[in-house]
């Protein structure tokens, strides 16, 4: 396996010094190089040593471990929870000094400022000693500011730090586990749940940690504010703490709210990935049957779902935002109408001390606390999900060690086995064998006798009820469906062994690979992608095979590998690769090919688990046994595998996609041409998109234009306004009432002596009250309205890039690996459901507050303009420096991401084969590489966001300096109440405007996913579904096909497979397609079925195929696939999609293919929903459900693609008998696996090399001398 990525540079934070950490110089290259030219991966530093996922993976596990063993001495459930607090409670703790230093230095502050606004109130030109304690108190202001400047920056950086490394230990551990799961185990969860708690349970752990530490500091904080309050408006502060105090617990309510919507959200979003998932793995039968429009119903049904508790969550947080926005403004509001009603006169220094501390613990209490309590709620739900996931059952450890001074052996006695519990009858039952070295036994029965439930028996994944199985020796194991894993071809023949060049190239040779290494552009360098999509069956068969030959184990399990693969090489691979080259090893081989068996130590007859015959081939002869009759039951019914209730999802999925091959009666002929799979298509996977540069406004646009009308905008915008207006208008209401009160105090002073007068208080209350409410009002409706429209605009975009991504032609799914697509949907759309619309309201309100906090400065001291004009040009040079860089490293990071997913897919397909060769160390270390990869991106999306932000609050500080001592120089012109507001707002500029700043450039980074998004919703498109002009319903009639100098080739770029075919199809003909593997025989049905736009003609009763709509054409073609494709739903919905038929049709289709008992044995009958993939059928059965809808769909044109290449003889002779009956006047094209299945087709397609089929006719083909050959000779020279 190829390393994941180069030595990274070295991380410069190792060696910096304290004042680069603090101010984060130690990025300055980094910033200079986004400036200059566009991030690579090249440019990321290497991840800290302790922040390496394989250090922090085993740290975390190693406290789990001792946690599970804990419980299990105290007869309890594990509490994973205690085992993160007991490996990080130390470094987290420490962390909570950061936060009581800044929490305190918030309340000091405002005590500073109180004494500068008294220093006005008692001004005295002459009080020299005033003013330099004056000077001292904004001394102490302006250091007070620059220390929270920077110590604010630093806690947060270490608790990111402190939530990165939860995650990645978390992440390891799950991807350890997911290696481990037993196949019960597997049943209790799905690929999709997987990756879901991968891609969005663990992101919870990044958050919580930022939050944590408020959740005690919060409480403390408001006590210190309340002591200080008293001290300065005496018993009223009271009433402005219980406004608090009502606020707390209406949070902790918000909470748990937010905790059972999240629960239920990550449920439907859990269904709707692994639909997804199953979509885009079917996506080319999906095609060929014109199914694309239910199954958008579908997704479309189930986001409906989702969206639903997503909206309802978001209001919740809407309003949670909302209290946040106008709480300050409620808790003044409350503790002056207390005030003053207690006979109280307001005064500038009271008003503005008040207002700093409420607005100092206003932050704490009604956002940081709220977000934890919220954060906490949804992490304890992510953590309950891992937690059941972690204990799921393990594979038990069969500690199987090749043993030196032993002889490699396989001793199977009296096994008796289960996959599901609940069933009546054992998988396996008194199984009985041993296989010794330079022994080979056969294993053969039909679909469904348990021959590869006997193979995973001995590799241990069957759990055993009875009996003993023995195993000494290193297993090889080749699984009956291929798998290949993400890297060259090299790699996945060498599977983490040393390349030894003369080993490997025999192992080649004796693997039939040279010819195709030769055909591929890089040889066995060549990329294959996380599916292996540029390889044909065949040649993924055989590399599976290459890979167990290379390892030069012991013993080999090999599960039917010849059918994948035609007749010639099959019969290479058994001679030279399993009779010579493993002809020392212990060898178990699975097939259904009977001309091999004579070849074989011992013949293992299996039926329904049981062994019915066990001998040698002569002992067979002698005794007079004929293989065929077991494959028959006695009364002559298919054989059936009996579905549990419980849907299975891996017995079957893996392995029992088998076949027998029967002995002809001309048994000399060459045993099926066609291989498995494409044609050599070789299509290049393309590097993920980055879109550089700035996010155009034409994203905004289309996002918003996506969630609403041009009405809903407009009205969300003046809501804005509004909002923003009547906040300002309360405060300012407030200071004009403190001013006027303090005139009147000083007039009545200078006429009447000590006489207090009152201002007329209703007038100036009852306008306070009425701002106040509108206040609240406003807010809150404009925080429902922006939700409203985000989340609706990501309902909207989620449905046009499914459209889009279902209108895309198959190419496009070649070149696009499983985990990048569906990267799209679950990571970037959760952020348009989840993270932006929140992002996005905090700035448009951080935003709007600055703008009014400028105002009203400038407005009540016009000379702050000075300071804010080079302020502002500063900020915006840095925030576009900024930029550059952050936007780069955050596409990283999208694009590092995606390998994660990738390699979990793709382990998770391959699980049995990992476990056999005992690769999940060297998986988990890839996938630990992986992790560092991303690490490395997101590291350095931490440290750029605060090397911004340090910058930004230092620049402000120096601004709050600039008035603070500017007021004091021009004492003279300037009162206490200006002093006052100028101050407090500056100070409250601080913390807001780096904020909001930094808030748009989150923004920014957010809006990628989106324009991700968007990017999947162009996608270039099939041609049209339905057509203007539409055949006329009863077409095609006849069923003539023509092909008109047709030349195919899937990509304009690519290899042309088809050149210049002309051929007659006449009507009802039956038209046998053979040819070696390569040949273009599956691109002929794609150039039919327009899976790519053919060149040349094809014409279908005289109508032009390319001139109607692609369903128009599809629907009335019938096809059985090679592989077949069941999906999630019922069984009615894999038949009947449209609700087209009714029952008696159905159940009808079903009887013909002899599954109707089958169905109706199931607890819905056909309303049982079924397992992932359908994977409680066997292969032959989901094969039977194929030919159901073809028979359903009553077509004139019947294509069969190696239907029957993984089906037993009497599945096999049941689907040739209906194709028979059912199909009669229908022209049927198939391409064949086998001679007895295109043996009685009227002309034959023979593929004698390359792009050229020759037509025979009458089971003879026509050369150019007189002669008239057998078949024979026509398989012999299309081979």
């Amino acid at each position: 396996m190829q390393p994941v990525f180069q030595n990274a540079k070295s991380n410069p934070l190792q060696n910096a010094n304290l004042c680069s950490r603090i101010f984060f110089w130690w990025l300055n290259p980094l910033f200079r190089i986004g400036h200059q030219r566009r991030l690579e991966e090249d440019d990321m530093y290497s991840v800290l040593p302790e922040d390496r996922s394989k250090v922090l993976g085993e740290q975390l596990q190693g406290y789990w471990d001792k946690e599970v063993l804990k419980a299990e001495k105290e007869d309890r459930t594990p509490s994973l929870t205690k085992a993160i607090v007991k490996c990080y409670w130390k470094s987290y703790l420490l962390l909570g000094l950061f936060t009581l230093f800044e929490e305190s230095t918030k309340v000091v502050q405002p005590i500073f400022l109180g004494k500068i606004i008294e220093y006005f109130e008692d001004y005295d030109p002459s009080d020299t000693v005033a003013l330099n304690w004056a000077y001292g108190y904004a001394a102490a202001l302006s250091f007070c500011t620059l220390f929270l400047a920077i110590l604010h920056h630093l806690y947060f950086y270490h608790v990111q730090c402190a939530g990165m490394k939860l995650r990645v230990a978390m992440c390891h551990m799950i991807y350890r586990k997911a290696l481990r799961l037993s196949n019960t185990a597997m049943v209790k969860t799905t690929t999709g749940q997987i990756v879901n708690l991968l891609s969005n349970d663990v992101n919870k752990f990044d958050q919580v940690t930022i939050f944590l530490h408020f959740l005690w500091a919060g409480p403390i904080q408001a006590i210190a504010v309340t002591a200080l309050l008293w001290l300065e408006i005496g018993v009223s502060c009271l009433a402005g703490m219980v406004v608090l105090l009502i606020l707390l617990p209406l949070q902790s309510c918000f909470g748990r709210l937010f905790s059972s919507l999240r629960s239920q959200t990550a449920a439907f979003t859990d269904v709707r990935i692994r639909t997804m998932n199953e979509v885009i793995m079917g996506i080319r039968i999906i095609k060929m049957y014109a199914w694309e429009k239910p199954f958008a119903d579908l997704i479309a049904q189930l986001r409906k779902n989702e969206i639903n508790k997503i909206l309802k969550s978001s209001y919740l947080r809407g309003i949670n935002l909302a209290s946040f926005f106008v709480a300050s403004k409620i808790i003044v509001f409350v503790t002056f109408t207390t005030y003053v009603l207690l006979g109280n006169a307001i005064t500038a220094s009271r008003v503005f001390v008040a207002v700093t501390l409420y607005g100092a613990v206003r932050l704490t209490v009604t956002l940081f606390f709220p977000a934890a309590v919220e954060k906490m709620s949804e992490t304890r739900v992510s953590i309950k999900r891992i937690k059941q996931f972690l204990l799921l059952d393990e594979i038990p450890h069969t500690g199987i060690q090749a043993q030196l001074d032993e002889k490699a052996l396989v001793h199977v006695q009296d096994f008796t086995s289960y996959w599901d519990k609940t069933l009546e009858v054992p998988t396996l039952q008194n199984l009985s064998f041993t296989v010794r070295p330079r022994e080979l036994l056969a294993v053969v029965g039909p679909v469904g006798s348990g021959k590869s439930s006997l193979l995973c028996a001995v590799l241990g994944e069957l759990p055993r009820l009875e009996g003993l199985v023995t195993v000494k020796g290193r297993i090889a194991y080749v699984s009956q469906q291929p798998w290949v894993f993400s890297g060259t071809v090299r790699s996945n023949i060498l599977f983490g062994k040393s390349y030894e060049k003369e080993r490997y190239n025999k192992v080649i040779k004796a693997c039939a690979l040279k010819k195709d290494l030769k055909l591929l552009e890089d040889g066995d360098l060549t990329l294959i992608g996380d599916r292996g999509t540029t390889l044909s069956g065949g040649q993924k068969a055989r590399i599976n095979l290459a890979r167990a030959v290379y390892q030069d184990a012991d013993i080999y399990l090999l599960d039917d590998p010849l059918s994948a693969v035609d007749g010639e090489v099959g019969r290479h691979l058994f001679e030279h690769c399993i009779c010579q080259t493993l002809h020392k090893k212990v060898t178990i081989l699975v097939t259904h090919q009977l001309q091999y068996l004579q070849a074989a130590s011992q013949i293992l007859i299996l039926k329904e688990g049981k062994v019915v015959e066990k001998g040698t081939y002569t002992e067979f002869q002698k005794s007079g046994v004929d293989f065929g009759s077991f494959l028959k039951k006695e009364d002559e019914e298919t054989e059936q595998f009996q579905v549990p209730e419980v849907p299975l999802l891996r017995n079957r999925s893996f392995s029992e996609s088998s076949m027998w091959s029967q002995h002809s009666s001309l048994h000399s002929f060459r045993e099926g041409l066609a291989e498995q799979g494409m044609e050599d298509i070789h299509i290049a996977i393309d590097e993920e998109s980055r879109s550089e540069g700035f996010i155009g406004l034409k994203s905004y646009q289309k996002y918003f234009s996506a969630g609403a009308n041009c009405f809903i905008i407009v009205l969300l915008i003046l809501l804005n306004i509004l909002a923003q207006v009547s906040y300002v208008l309360q405060d300012w209401w407030l200071s004009y009432w403190a001013n006027e009160q303090s005139l009147l105090n000083v007039t009545v002073d200078e006429i009447k002596g000590n006489e207090t007068r009152k201002l007329d208080l209703n007038w100036y209350l009852g306008n306070y009250a009425g701002l106040t409410a509108v206040t609240v009002l406003f807010g809150i409706m404009r925080s429902i309205l922006v939700f409203y429209v985000l989340v609706n605009a990501s309902q909207n975009l989620h449905n046009r890039m499914f459209e889009s991504i279902l209108r895309a032609p198959v190419l496009f799914f070649d070149r696009n690996p499983i985990g990048r697509i569906l990267n799209r949907f679950s990571k970037d759309i959760g952020h348009l459901d989840d993270l932006l619309p929140l992002t996005f309201l905090d700035f448009i309100q951080t935003f709007l507050q600055v703008i009014g906090v400028i105002a009203v400065a400038v407005a009540v001291i016009p000379w702050i303009i000075l300071p804010l004009i080079p302020l502002a040009i500063i900020f915006t040079f840095l925030r576009r420096y900024f930029l550059e860089t952050s936007r780069d490293v955050k596409r990283l990071e999208s694009t590092t991401r995606s390998p994660v997913f990738s390699h979990l897919s793709s382990s998770l397909q391959g699980l049995w084969t990992i476990r056999a060769y005992r690769a999940e160390q060297r998986l988990q270390e890839l996938f630990d590489a992986h992790q560092d990869l991303h690490s490395e991106a997101w590291f350095l999306f931490l440290t750029t966001s605060r090397w911004f932000a340090v910058r930004l609050d230092a620049i402000c500080a120096i601004f709050v300096i600039v008035i603070a001592f500017g007021s004091l120089i021009l004492a003279q012109t300037l009162n206490a109440g200006q002093v006052g507001l100028a101050l407090s707002y500056a100070l409250t500029l601080m913390g807001m405007f780096q904020w909001g700043v930094r808030q748009s450039a989150e923004v920014e980074n957010m809006m990628i996913s989106v324009e991700r998004v968007i990017e999947y919703t162009n996608i270039e498109n099939e041609a049209p579904w339905e057509s203007k002009k539409p055949p006329p319903a009863a077409w095609p009639h006849e069923g003539v096909i023509i092909f008109d100098n047709v030349n195919f080739a899937y990509s304009v770029d690519g290899p042309v497979i088809l050149k210049h075919l002309t051929v007659l199809i006449k009507s009802r003909e039956k038209v046998g397609i053979v040819g070696r593997t390569g040949a273009g025989k599956s691109s002929l049905i794609a150039a039919l079925f327009r899976l790519s736009e053919p060149g040349g003609k094809i014409l279908i009763d005289n109508i032009l195929t390319t001139e109607i709509g692609l369903h128009d054409l599809r629907k009335k073609m019938s096809i059985i696939p090679q592989e077949p494709v069941l999906f999630t739903g019922t069984m009615r919905k894999n038949l009947d999609p449209f609700d087209e038929y009714t029952d008696e049709e159905l159940w009808n289709a079903l009887k013909e293919v002899q599954l109707k008992e089958t169905i109706e044995d199931l607890p819905g009958k056909m309303d049982t929903e079924l397992a992932e993939a359908g994977s409680n059928f066997s292969v032959g059965q989901r094969q039977l459900v194929c030919l159901a809808r073809a028979i359903l769909r009553k077509n004139r044109i019947l294509i069969i693609d190696e239907a029957t290449a993984n089906v037993d003889p009497r599945t096999d002779e049941l689907i040739q008998k209906t194709i028979r009956e059912k199909f009669d006047q229908c022209t049927v094209l198939t391409i064949a696996h086998r001679l007895n299945t295109i043996i009685d087709s009227d002309k034959i397609m023979a593929y004698f090399r390359r792009n050229y089929p020759e037509v025979t006719q009458n089971g003879y083909v026509t050369n150019n001398s007189n002669e008239r050959p057998s078949h024979p000779v026509v398989f012999e020279t299309a081979l």
